[in-house]
């Protein structure tokens, strides 16, 4: 008799303390830090999907300065190396033999460039602050928390951005696999380094 009670309030003990457990990062405090970064690289895989079932895999370099975005893929839907500088207005597309480049400008310049040249389109100014596990403070949007207070998604721009692992980097919690999606495009990043300037 004695053995079940003391079993019965030792499992509504630990049952209750499943859900107390502490919030160790101050998300508030870690996104002013983030936002304020100059810079900022890192490396990994990313696998594209759309909703047509077309998508492929490549390794990722991506380079960020301020407001230019420079992504390295090698192996993207089965080619060989490409780099793509993105700015605000413009886009710039080179092969690694040089053979082939092209350039867009304009304030729509990202969304031409990859509708026409991919046949789908990431809008990667807000993505660049999706990656650090941070909404884009130019639009409005929807963080999430689990159960444990973790940061677990962020909706923006008709995106849902979910983050399913983190690693330490520079003291901070970053995202090392994400998953970005909307209704046509399913677009999975696996970070293997982080840097920051």
């Amino acid at each position: 008799m004695i053995r079940s009670i003391v079993l019965t309030f030792l499992v509504l003990l630990l049952g209750g303390c499943t859900g107390l457990r502490p919030v160790t990062e101050d998300w508030d405090a870690r996104r002013n830090i983030l936002l304020q970064l100059d810079g900022w690289s890192l490396a990994g895989r990313v696998a594209v999907r759309t909703v047509d079932g077309e998508g492929g895999q490549a390794s990722l370099n991506w380079q960020q300065a301020s407001e230019l975005s420079e992504l390295q893929l090698a192996g993207p839907l089965g080619s060989g190396r490409v780099e793509l500088s993105i700015g605000p207005d413009s886009v710039h597309f080179r092969d690694a033999s040089g053979e082939r480049s092209l350039e867009y400008q304009g304030p729509d310049a990202t969304e031409q460039f990859m509708t026409e040249q991919l046949g789908w389109y990431l809008p990667v100014g807000s993505a660049r602050y999706w990656v650090l596990g941070v909404l884009d403070p130019a639009v409005p949007g929807e963080r999430y928390f689990d159960q444990d207070g973790r940061l677990q998604s962020l909706t923006q721009r008709g995106w849902n951005i979910g983050i399913e692992r983190f690693m330490s980097y520079g003291g901070q919690e970053m995202p090392a696999k994400l998953v970005m999606q909307n209704p046509r495009l399913r677009l999975k990043l696996a970070v293997g380094e982080w840097e920051f300037d």
